[in-house]
């Protein structure tokens, strides 16, 4: 039994599996092979998706009405300026809110405010059957299959009718969602077998959330409602043509919703900010969007589908809110109705689907013309619909011009027999707009039909362009004249030649910033073959006659030689002038502000005016009788003759150009002066102006350079002596330096020619060679010796300054050696050697030779030839001051390296006589013979003592030089930087870390697993020799243990010996410990006090070198190393810590 079942369910979930994977396998099947529509065209392959459609020619699956194979939207049967005109209005006191054609195109359904849904006929605009809601009605719908009406009513409700009589299907519905809320739209599904209804709050932001509700037509049961994002409100919903989709118009957004799964497809990005109507094209591929008021005006939108997405491909400004919209029934033209306000008020416009442009547009009767001042009172078109033939569109208006606007198509608008568009008849009005043509054989905008019918074409079976000699022949250059009236065929500028100069008649020109006539092309003058350019525009053309002119017009001037040239124009840039009389290249028009004022006489003058003699040719016409020279300059030369002056404004005969010659210099003012300055007024005459002249009216005088008020001619009246010396003006004495003893250069001494200076006061001049002539003139003093006149005593010594070796000290006066100490030595400063020179100043002993220049005197000093050495404490030949210089020398025992040792001057150890010398700057004496701090080490800083004197250092601090790791033992051992260690093999690795350490050539591995060659010291002899037992024969016991007793007794006495001994050896052991315990503590203490000093200067790498630890100095990652392994070897447990354990 256990096996049966287990059997079956393998059974079943086998069954289970093949039912999956031929799921899996339809529904792969289904999804490569989709066909939303239902036409046969895979969608991947269908350009029209939401629409089923048969056309193969431009498009695959789209409408195509006429089964052509060109879809409707390609070959659409609309007109394409259709020129709507208003046929009928069914005028009425209530607003009508919605209208809708019947898909026969025979009636229309319509809603209005009183109420009624009313059924007319749309040939004779009569009311044929109407139902009594009771209530508003707001919106109206026709079936597709033509059987039913829905009706959105104003108190929440539904109507579904009975298109052939008005009579309710089933009871209304009711479609009440909740408070303060209004049926906005009702749209029947393209199979007409569901309704859906746009539900959202009636105003303000109150009230519950609109939906949209999808109704059962046969049953008006409920069957689901939709509401993406949880709208507030839908204004308007369309169905896509194939019915599986919905496209849901709300507050701001526009979802395209699958009506079978009710999930939402695809959201619209940024659309009209309240969007009242929205339509789906015939073909499926355009939805256009009604918006509402956004602050400054609203939008009518069209968005695209393609690629898999939709897109906004136009958008149009409209100044009122849209109210309603829909398609042709091609899809090739959309129309929008607008609401109530400003210019686009009560009007409906109509676009191309694709581009955008507008085609046409009509409005309603517009009472209060829809401006601010009319109260915008213009009407609103609350619904607008298209007849399925795209003849007729019908609107539904309200709010002052209420009623139902019938308009058709004007086929024919200028009524001259023959349509617009082809009505079957195969008959098209080339013209719709002329009544007096109508065919157009060759095509070329032209009509057949002769004159007096507008614009006829006089070439009827050859195209053309032409419209200024006759209409449509051909015109190959495009000037409008054809080609058997042009002149030039090719050039579309010219068409006749009246003179037959090469020039065409049009005469053509650009104006440059001078007003010249620039890239001229066609003849300035038509009728006259000799001319055809005017540069200046004057009348007169470029070319000329006269060969002559050939040497004074420039060259680059218009105009061409010709001898029979007609009226030339002198002057062809100058539109002013074009006649020269005399020939002097100066217009003899008058009226030209470049006229000759002497027409008839050459010249050149050209600054007082123009064309008349000038004969010195400065510019300036000779004077004439009736043209004078005038003082205001504007008159003729003043000075015919002298090219350099023209204008004498003052009359007094000098020129009033200042870089002329002799130019005056007040040439407002009349004057004689000429030397400061010229043509200035000159009251005394001396040749100097009056305004340069500081004694104008004193003829002798003219110069005062100083300022002090005395003339500098020293011939003339009251002569300044100093002229350039505003403090000084008389000279008694006649020395050169004025009276004024308190102005520049004054003379203390005015009348003594030999003196005039007194610098220091004390009433003797300066001049030493003059008469009481003052021997110190910068020290005041009263001495009147001849020697000392005048000079002071400072130190009151009775010594004058100039007679005083030192004027400054009271106690000496006299230096008999010149060496700078006094002679008297009954002061401490006296010279001690008053008759040698000598410049020793230290120890007391002053004024005394001193060869090396110490300060020490020679009889003092030690080194006398050393001037850095004088003492010598410890008598060891070697000065107390110690001075030395770090040197770089190679360290010959360690390749690439470099060694820092002193040059050294003096003694390094000042108290020791043994020791002088420390070449390595460690305080460890050079010295090997000295018994007293002897560096064992010279020439490295951080090694001094060898305990064991293997020639390793005793110093193991970080940095020192090969420390010695047995410093107690000699050894040899350099490997694994252990040095000084036993090493028996002599292989450098030390006996204690040496696997085999008798066997020099195994050094590596540890002493458990290497294999050694030698295992014992070979210097060490074996002694195993043979001989017979104490213990033989019969008295063997007693033997024995007479053995054991003497045995005994040797070993108490060697204790007591040893014991005794080894008490004297401690005695010993303990004095040297004491011994070299100090000696460390000694050694410690100046190792730190060297490390200090080497702190104290930052020279952290020489106190490293001691032993050191600190980090300071060191770089960042070194610091961290060294935190890290102090971290590390905290970590490491004692043996307190394994004791604890």
């Amino acid at each position: 039994m256990a096996k049966s079942a287990e059997t079956r369910s393998h059974r079943k979930h086998g069954a289970v599996l093949l039912v999956f994977l031929f799921l899996v396998s339809v529904t792969s099947l289904a999804t490569q092979a989709a066909d939303s529509d239902g036409d046969g065209v895979q969608d991947s392959a269908d350009d029209c998706p939401w629409a089923a459609g048969t056309s193969t020619v431009d498009k695959d699956g789209c409408p195509d009405r006429d089964g052509d194979g060109t879809s409707d939207f390609s070959d659409p049967w609309v007109i394409s300026n259709p020129n709507y005109q208003n046929e009928f209005t069914t005028s009425s006191s209530n607003d009508y809110y919605a209208v809708e054609y019947s898909p026969s195109g025979e009636f229309i359904v319509t809603g209005s405010e009183d109420g009624f849904v009313r059924i007319w006929n749309a040939s004779t605009w009569t009311n044929l059957r109407s139902f009594n809601a009771n209530t508003a009605v707001t919106t109206v719908d026709y079936s597709g299959d033509g059987m039913y009406i829905a009706a959105g009513l104003n108190n929440d409700s539904l109507a579904i009718l009975y298109s052939n009589n008005l009579s309710l299907v089933y009871d209304v519905s009711s479609v009440d969602v909740g408070g303060n809320d209004l049926v906005n739209s009702v749209e029947f599904s393209p199979d007409s077998s569901k309704v859906a209804v746009a539900i959202g709050r009636e105003n303000g932001n109150q009230g519950t959330n609109g939906e949209v509700a999808i109704y059962d037509v046969q049953t008006g049961a409920e069957l689901y409602t939709l509401n993406p994002n949880s709208e507030d409100r839908f204004f308007d919903t369309a169905f896509s043509p194939d019915g599986q989709y919905i496209a849901l118009a709300g507050n701001g957004d526009i979802y395209i919703v699958n009506t079978t799964s009710g999930s939402t497809t695809w959201t619209f990005t940024n659309p009209p900010a309240a969007v009242n109507a929205v339509a789906w094209s015939p073909d499926g591929n355009y939805i256009s969007m009604c918006g509402g008021w956004e602050g400054q005006s609203a939008s009518f939108d069209m968005y695209q589908y393609g690629s898999g997405s939709w897109n906004r491909i136009w958008q149009t400004t409209i100044s009122t809110s849209c109210a309603s919209t829909t398609f042709s029934s091609d899809g090739s033209q959309v129309v929008a109705g607008m609401y109530w306000y400003q210019s686009d008020g009560a009007t409906a416009r109509v676009f191309e689907s694709y581009t955008g442009n507008q085609i046409d547009s009509f409005s309603g009767p517009r009472p209060g013309g829809c401006t601010s001042g009319g109260n915008n009172q213009c009407g609103t078109m609350y619904g607008v619909a298209w007849s399925p033939d795209s003849t007729h569109i019908v609107t539904a208006h309200g709010r002052n011009d209420e009623g139902v606007y019938y308009w058709f198509a004007d086929i024919d608008e200028d009524n001259d027999g023959y349509n617009t568009t082809d009505q079957g008849d195969g008959v098209v009005d080339a013209f719709p707009s002329d009544g007096t043509q109508w065919d157009d054989t060759d095509n070329d905008g032209y009509g057949d039909n002769p004159a007096p019918a507008n614009e006829p074409d006089a070439c009827p079976s050859t195209p053309g362009t032409s419209t200024e000699d006759r209409y449509g022949c051909p015109d190959a250059d495009g000037d409008g004249w054809s080609d058997e009236g042009d002149w030039a065929v090719l050039d579309p500028s010219q068409w006749v030649d009246a003179d037959e100069d090469g020039y065409g008649d049009n005469y053509l020109f650009e104006l440059d910033e001078y007003q010249y006539h620039v890239n001229q092309s066609g003849d300035a003058f038509p009728n006259d073959p000799t001319q055809w350019n005017d540069t200046d525009g004057d009348g007169f053309g470029d070319n000329y006659e006269n060969e002559s002119w050939n040497a004074y017009r420039p060259f680059e001037w218009p105009g061409l030689l010709l001898p029979a040239a007609n009226q030339p124009d002198v002057f062809p840039l100058d539109r002013t002038q074009h006649m020269d009389s005399d020939g002097d290249w100066v217009g003899d028009n008058p009226n030209s502000d470049r006229a000759d004022a002497c027409p008839n006489a050459w010249g050149d003058s050209q600054y007082d005016r123009l064309g008349c003699p000038d004969t010195d040719s400065d510019g300036y016409s000779d004077p004439t009788a009736g043209w004078p020279s005038t003082s205001d300059c504007f008159g003729a030369d003043a000075f015919p003759d002298d090219p350099t002056q023209w204008c004498d404004e003052d009359n007094d005969g000098f020129g009033s150009n200042p870089e002329g010659n002799q130019p005056d210099e007040c040439p407002n003012n009349p004057g004689s002066s000429t030397i400061d300055r010229i043509g200035c007024a000159d009251r005394d005459g001396d040749g100097y102006s009056n305004a340069g002249d500081p004694f104008p009216d004193d003829g002798t005088q003219w110069s005062e350079r100083d300022g002090d008020n005395r003339g500098d001619n020293a011939s003339g009246n009251n002569p300044d002596a100093f002229p350039d010396d505003t403090s000084q003006w008389k000279d008694s004495d006649g020395d050169g330096y004025g009276d004024n003893p308190g102005g520049f250069n004054g003379d203390a001494f005015p009348t003594d020619s030999t003196q005039w200076s007194d610098e220091d006061g004390d009433g003797y001049g300066d001049n030493t060679d003059g008469q009481n002539g003052d021997v110190c003139p910068l020290d005041y003093g009263e001495s009147q010796a001849e020697l000392s006149r005048g000079c002071p005593d400072s130190d009151l010594d009775g010594v004058t300054d100039p007679l005083d070796a030192f004027p400054s000290d009271p106690f000496q006066w006299a230096d008999s050696d010149g060496d700078g100490f006094g002679d008297n030595t009954n002061v401490p400063s006296g010279d001690d050697c008053v008759d040698v020179f000598g410049k020793s100043f230290e120890e007391g002993r002053h004024g005394c030779p001193d060869a090396d220049l110490d300060g020490y005197a020679d009889v003092d000093d030690l080194f006398p030839t050393d001037q850095e050495q004088w003492e010598d404490f410890d008598g060891d030949g070697w000065g107390d001051n110690y001075y030395w210089e770090n040197v770089t020398e190679a360290d010959t025992e360690n390749q690439g390296m470099f060694l820092v040792l002193r040059e050294q001057r003096g003694d390094a150890f000042p108290e020791i006589a043994s020791q002088w010398s420390d070449i390595d700057g460690d305080g460890w004496g050079d010295n090997q013979s000295s018994s007293n701090r002897v560096d064992n080490f010279p020439l490295r800083v951080t090694q001094w003592n060898d305990f064991d004197g293997d020639g390793y250092g005793d110093n193991a601090v970080t940095g020192s030089y090969q420390p010695d790791a047995c410093p107690k033992v000699p050894g040899t051992s350099t490997a694994n930087e252990e040095f000084g260690c036993p090493d028996a093999d002599n292989d450098g690795v030390s006996d204690d870390a040496d696997p085999c350490p008798w066997d020099p050539d195994v050094s590596q591995g540890s002493r458990s697993t290497a294999v050694c060659g030698i295992t014992s010291d070979p210097n060490l002899q074996s002694n195993d020799g043979g001989g017979s037992s104490l213990l033989s024969g019969e008295n063997g016991t007693l033997q024995l243990m007479a053995g054991v007793i003497i045995f005994l007794l040797a070993l108490i006495v060697v204790a007591q010996v040893a014991r005794a001994a080894g008490r004297r050896k401690a005695l010993a052991a303990k004095r040297e410990g004491q011994l070299a315990q100090a000696s460390v503590a000694e050694e410690e203490e100046r190792r730190q006090a060297w490390i200090q000093h080497y702190l104290a200067e930052g020279n952290y790498t020489e106190a490293r070198a001691l032993g050191w630890e600190g980090s300071e100095g060191l770089p960042e990652w070194k610091q961290y190393e060294m935190q890290q392994q102090a971290a590390q070897d905290a970590a490491i447990p004692t043996m307190m810590d394994l004791e604890n354990l």
